[in-house]
């Protein structure tokens, strides 16, 4: 998960199915970890609202319709001091391209399967235009280069600028093959799926419900 405000985390909406769960978290099931691994050691905080879940998503493999809702934004309590929590940009794909060709950087993390104790940066990767792919172009879903891990789901996609400030691009969902070179991908919703939740009411629920 990904913190965006000192009271709101964003992850992969199939990340809601804990364990062997037929059904997913209610929001008090979930604790979020700031800075996990790294120093300053702060304590931990518990969900207590959804804003906002893009859809009921199973993990495993996902449907290209699946990526574009796997998402889910949370509501946490207390607060979490110490960390400066990520803005979100708005942006198309097209505008991703832009970014990078004028010298921003694009970065991904995650944790991997429980692999690290703490965030780990991949390797260097690149947006690939769908196009490239045979795909019909959609800003709805990021497809990168570079490899990831079962685990990494949640993470961010982040441009870093030219003076070193990062923003939040996309959420990591799922991995898949170039149809053309068989070179692993990343496949991420893009944030602009769910930044319209970021700042709605707090909706309090212990269930999602399917539809």
């Amino acid at each position: 998960a990904v913190l965006v405000a000192a009271d709101t985390i964003v992850t992969a909406a199939h990340c809601l199915f804990l364990g062997s769960g037929a059904a997913p978290a209610s929001p008090y099931n979930l604790t979020f970890t700031p800075n996990k691994g790294a120093l300053p050691a702060l304590p931990p905080s518990r969900g207590i609202a959804f804003k906002g879940v893009g859809g009921i998503i199973h993990g495993g493999k996902l449907r290209d319709q699946d990526i574009a809702n796997d998402w889910a934004v949370v509501t946490i309590s207390p607060p979490v001091p110490g960390v400066q929590p990520l803005p979100v940009a708005e942006l198309p794909v097209s505008g991703m391209l832009q970014l990078v060709a004028s010298g921003d950087r694009l970065v991904t993390a995650g944790y991997g399967n429980g692999t690290y104790d703490e965030l780990r940066l991949h390797p260097p990767c690149r947006i690939i235009p769908q196009a490239e792919l045979g795909m019909q172009p959609a800003d709805s879903v990021l497809v990168t280069s570079g490899e990831f891990r079962v685990g990494d789901a949640g993470g961010p996609v982040l441009l870093i600028d030219c003076a070193g400030q990062p923003a939040l691009v996309g959420i990591f969902s799922s991995v898949g093959r170039n149809p053309k070179t068989a070179e692993p991908l990343g496949l991420a919703v893009n944030a602009r799926n769910f930044m319209l939740y970021l700042h709605q009411p707090v909706v309090r629920s212990n269930e999602l419900q399917n539809g």
